[in-house]
Formats: structure tokens, sequence, C-alpha cells
């Protein structure tokens, strides 16, 4: 088993890293609970007077308790947790954070070695470091939406891949950043930004050189694939993707028993292949390819996979119950460590509810019916 410098067992790769969460909405809280589930102890910090958005969907492993940063018995208690933390996450607006002396700089004077995280929608650096931003101005500014539209109207992209995409990206960042401390011992600020992953998932796209074409590249709502050989096709009784190469169209015209396929160009071959694929059912076309080596795979609609039963032996869909929700199902972590593997973020409490726990851990029990009386800090509400 793994252990840590001082001997004991890690149970999990993370395993006594704390981490101080200030973020709000999705793409930042993203970035802390993937941090728990990777076993760091997770203290999430919100106002003690807005709501509390999406707290089951992205505060789960976390603690938690509602503390007025802006005063100054506030920032006292963040300070005695900062003594034993390891990384700090935020995502306000360029200059929002110092002003309310939270800022890099701040918590770097308290502890050196802090790893400071920031989540925007454009990054500090820039003209747009003081704008705000939520998922869809992520898309935007990146040209996702145009991609989307394709030759029509732009459209939004209809899942949250900058939000998540983003919070994976922090997650990494952070983790790039204790591995630099680890080797030298100093702390960083790393970013993740919307705009920046809404980038980096068009990759492929934004390649520029002389003589390059963009056919074929998938775009707008209709769009089934790459190419008539990496593409959606509906069978008898639904739909299938196939993914193959063209030095398998051999293969390929075996299993569909024609002839000639390597001669068709793209438009004539797809064309063939939809007459072909439409007169056999989904589960005989997939075995039929992958058993000639090719790559295929039925179309799943999302309720048949929440409830796929090795997805749920696998830990990949999960029942967890939560206390103002109950029974709730929810994906799982995907990433598999043999010897400090991911564990499944325990469900999150009430917002504030683990204000008892965290300042006895800092010695200030004492202090806890002040701080709730003086409104710097709440409980939950019955």
């Amino acid at each position: 088993p793994a252990t840590r410098e001082d001997g004991a067992r890690l149970t999990s790769a993370l395993d006594g890293i704390r981490v101080v969460d200030t973020t709000q909405i999705w793409a930042g809280p993203t970035a802390g609970r993937v941090l728990a589930e990777f076993g760091a102890d997770v203290i999430k910090i919100n106002d003690t007077s807005n709501p509390v958005a999406s707290h089951e969907h992205v505060n789960s492993g976390k603690r938690t308790l509602l503390l007025d940063l802006q005063s100054e018995a506030g920032l006292n208690v963040l300070w005695r947790l900062l003594e034993d933390t390891d990384v700090f996450t935020e995502n306000s607006r360029k200059g929002t954070a110092d002003r309310m002396g939270i800022g890099y700089e701040a918590l770097r004077a308290r502890k050196p070695d802090i790893v400071y995280a920031s989540v925007t929608a454009y990054g500090h650096d820039g003209p747009r470091g003081d704008h705000r931003g939520w998922e869809p101005v992520g898309q935007a500014a990146s040209g996702m939406q145009a991609r989307m539209g394709g030759d029509g109207v732009p459209m939004l992209q209809p899942y949250a891949v900058c939000d998540y995409g983003t919070g994976m990206m922090g997650a990494f960042a952070v983790l790039l950043g204790l591995f630099h401390r680890a080797r030298t011992g100093q702390g960083q600020r790393v970013e993740a930004a919307l705009s920046m992953t809404g980038t980096f998932h068009q990759t492929p796209f934004m390649y520029d050189y002389e003589g390059r074409s963009c056919e074929g590249e998938p775009s707008g709502p209709d769009a089934k694939g790459f190419g008539p050989l990496q593409r959606l096709y509906e069978a008898s009784d639904g739909w299938f993707f196939l993914g193959a190469r063209r030095s398998e169209l051999p293969r390929l015209a075996d299993v569909l028993s024609l002839d000639g396929l390597a001669a068709l160009d793209d438009a004539t071959l797809e064309a063939r292949l939809i007459e072909a694929f439409a007169g056999r059912t989904v589960a005989e076309w997939t075995s039929r390819l992958v058993e000639a080596g090719m790559g295929a795979h039925a179309l799943v609609p999302f309720e048949s996979l929440l409830e796929d039963r090795w997805a749920k032996d696998r830990g990949l869909v999960v029942v967890r119950e939560f206390e103002s929700l109950g029974p709730v199902l929810l994906p799982g972590p995907s990433p598999r460590l043999s010897e400090t593997p991911v564990r499944v973020a325990f469900p999150a409490r009430k917002p504030g509810a683990d204000a008892p726990e965290v300042l006895s851990t800092l010695g200030l029990s004492d202090e806890l019916d002040g701080l709730v009386k003086d409104r710097v800090l709440a409980l939950p509400t019955a």
C-alpha cells in the first residue's frame, strides 16, 4: 500500500491535502469536488447571505461553512484555516479577491507555499479579466456556438462543456501546483478559464496552414460524424456509430457483402452505407463489425446508461442519500488508480452544517455562538 512521508497509509491520492474552496456556481466548485474525489479534505465556504447554487450537485464530498469573508471576524476564521491549508480556490472577477483581502499576494504573505487557484471566464490577464461569465459566455467567446449552429444561426451547445471542462482543468492545474511544491517547496498561482476550455475542446478544428481543407469537419446540429467511416448510421431498429479506417474498407465490404467500396468517393460511399445498414438490426451490425476488427457501438439512451448494471458495479453510477432530497442517482468518478483509488463523494450536507466540526478542529468551538450571533457565521435552517 502507498504511504505518506510520515508513514501513514494513503487511502487516496490526496489524503492529507486540505482545500479551502470559495468558488460559486459550477466550474470552480467542480474543481473542488474532483479534488475531494481524489481524497482531499475540501472545506467549502459560501457567503452567509446568498443562496448556495447547485449545492447538492457540486459540493458533495466537501465540508460546508457559511462564513462572511467581508468581515474581520470571518477573515480571522479563514486565517486559522489557512495555517493547515494547501490549496485555496476562488472564482471572482479580477481585483475582487484583492479588495476583499484574500487575493494571492495576501494569502501568500501568510502561507508562502499555498497553491492559489483562480477559475474565471477569460483569465485575469488581458482586456476581459474583470468581466463576469457563465457557461454560454465561454461558448460564445471561443466560437463554439458558431460551430454548433453550422451553416444556420448560432446555437447553444446543450452541455456544460466549459463549466465541467474548466473544473477539470482547474483541478489539473492544482495538481501540477502541488507537484511543483513537492519538488521545490514553493507555492504558486494557477488558473483555468471558461473561454480557454471552450477553445481547448475545439483544438482539432483550429489548426490552419496553406492547403488545409475544412471539408468534412462536423458542425451544426445535423452532424453525424467526421465522414462516411466515422459516423452515426441508422439500422432497422435504432442507431449505432461506425468507426473504421480507409484501410479497413475491404473488411467492411466483406461484412456488408458489397464490392468496390474502396473505389467510391466519400459521398457515394456514405450513400451506399446508409442503404446497407438500414437492412439489419443494431445488434447484428455492431457484433459483425467488432468481430471484423472495426469500432462500432449502439447509440445508448441516457436513461439506459444510468441503469446499466456494469456501470453501477464499477461505481460509475451510484445512489446516495441526501438530507434534503432523499435518494439521488448520480454519476460516480471515472478515473481508476490501483493503489490510491478515487472515492465517491459523500452527499453534501445542508449549507453550513459542518461549522461546529470545522471550528472545533481550529480550537474555536467557544466562539461558535458569538460568530452566529454577530452573523459572521450561519448554521443551517431547519
